[in-house]
């Protein structure tokens, strides 16, 4: 076993009588001391030199007036912050005292980490509205006007909550016309900001996609502490109401709340109430516009008789209808010449109308499937006659050109000269032509090629060119 495994050295110097550590025991000797005596303690001091990385592990000092110590969160702590801590913020962090043995450095090995003075939710409030306020999410151009009269209404909020009570109650009460679906979801709690974005974009989306699209989304719940309201300031809830295709109306808490949610919604209300009021608003206008009418049509009617009795009574006293007759008999003879012009015109564009119609007939005739099938198979049969036509001629003029070709080969072809009692000399044991009589020996079988069929023979006799036998 090895010496460092061992502990301590057995060997001592003769001066002292003290045992000889290497770095490496020694540093673990040290960890191990720290370890037992500082497992766990609190710190307090000023954020330094905060960085993170890739791994997600995070390395960073506390330093006070006069000293500094290094400290390091993994990534499996850090994940459960709320906020990004920042440098000069005073914090208070739960860690154990550790030495990193590979380089002799003494570090804090953080657990949690609290700020001191302002909230860790303030704090992350802030950063979050500072980065998506750079994106763009809070701008006034990108927000959508709100439906003057919606007709459906979605309300994304818990079936079990006040606020659903109180809209339903106002909608009933100012505009019985509007018809409210509720779309549930948990708006407190872990797992209430992803429940919230998967309400919204079932409201936009889904709906929408079932044929039942809703012209408002409500968003939002009744009051509570900061930490209840919170889902609505996550940034999955932000990025989905701002994401929304539908108009998106924000009403989370009471009047002195204001979450990330009413920024990034194309309105917000102070309470659920509210935003049931700026709902049927349109509707309640309306009402009482077509209640106030019979009063103002009355009123008109009133004011106009009165008009028209003054100027009666003015033409009586000019004496214009002492002789009623001639007036309405004017009127009469205008009132006939006028119908007479309205019915010519009626007749005239009743005229032009039906001759639109047949040309339009004709169109739509020539147009019709019918007619196009009909055009379609004439030009068809027309084609495949015209091809039939085409191949023929093309057959025609193949076989003359072939009939050209087979004599100008039966010109040249030896069967020919054959025919004129020529004949052709094989020997038989190689099928080789004989071009002269030295090529074939006396004895042996030749075949004799004539016109007409062939002859197997046996050379009795060799007689050279001009030679006897």
């Amino acid at each position: 076993m090895s010496a460092d495994l061992l502990g301590p050295s057995a060997v001592s110097t003769p001066e002292a009588g003290k045992p000889i550590y290497t770095v490496s025991q020694l540093n673990s000797r040290v960890n191990s001391l720290l370890d037992e005596e500082f497992s766990e303690v609190l710190v307090e001091g000023e954020v330094t030199s905060w960085r993170t990385y890739p791994s997600g592990h995070a390395y960073f000092g506390i330093k006070d007036s006069s000293a500094k110590v290094g400290a390091v969160m993994f990534s499996g702590r850090r994940r459960f912050l709320r906020f990004e801590p920042e440098d000069g913020m005073r914090v208070l962090v739960r860690c154990r005292v550790t030495l990193y043995e590979r380089d002799g450095r003494f570090q804090l090995s953080v657990h949690s980490l609290e700020l001191l003075g302002e909230g860790a939710l303030e704090v992350a409030f802030r950063q979050l509205m500072e980065r998506l306020k750079k994106e763009g999410f809070f701008a006034v151009e990108r927000k959508k006007p709100l439906p003057e009269r919606p007709v459906r209404v979605a309300i994304v909020t818990s079936r079990e909550g006040a606020a659903l009570h109180d809209i339903l109650r106002v909608l009933d009460e100012r505009a019985p016309i509007l018809q409210a679906v509720l779309v549930h979801t948990l708006v407190q709690g872990e797992g209430a900001a992803h429940s919230i974005a998967a309400a919204i974009c079932r409201a936009d989306r889904g709906l929408r996609a079932l044929k039942r699209p809703v012209d408002l989304i409500i968003v939002g719940r009744g009051g509570g502490s900061r930490e209840d309201l919170w889902a609505f300031n996550e940034e999955v809830v932000v990025r989905a109401v701002a994401g929304s295709r539908t108009p998106v109306l924000s009403a989370v808490g009471h009047e002195i709340d204001t979450s990330l949610s009413d920024l990034a919604a194309d309105a917000s209300a102070p309470t659920p109430t509210a935003a049931a009021e700026m709902a049927a608003r349109g509707w309640q206008t309306l009402s009482r516009d077509l209640d106030r009418m019979p009063a103002t049509l009355e009123r008109f009617a009133a004011d106009r008789i009165a008009e028209l009795e003054a100027h009666l009574n003015a033409l009586a006293k000019l004496r214009l209808f002492q002789r009623p007759e001639d007036p309405i008999g004017t009127l009469a003879q205008r009132l006939d010449v006028l119908c007479e012009r309205m019915w010519r015109e009626v007749r005239h564009a009743e005229s032009v109308r039906l001759s639109q119609l047949r040309a339009l007939s004709h169109r739509l005739a020539a147009s019709s499937p019918g007619s196009v099938v009909r055009q379609g198979g004439e030009m068809l049969a027309e084609m495949v006659r015209r091809l039939g036509v085409a191949v023929e001629r093309d057959h025609e003029r193949k076989i003359s050109v072939l009939r050209i070709a087979i004599g100008r080969l039966e010109a040249v072809s030896p069967l020919a000269v054959l025919g004129r009692g020529y004949s052709l000399a094989y020997r038989e044991r190689d099928g080789a032509l004989l071009r002269g009589a030295e090529h074939a020996k006396v004895g042996e079988r030749v075949r004799v090629r004539l016109s007409r069929g062939m002859l197997t023979c046996r050379v009795e006799e060799s007689f050279k060119e001009g030679g006897s036998p």
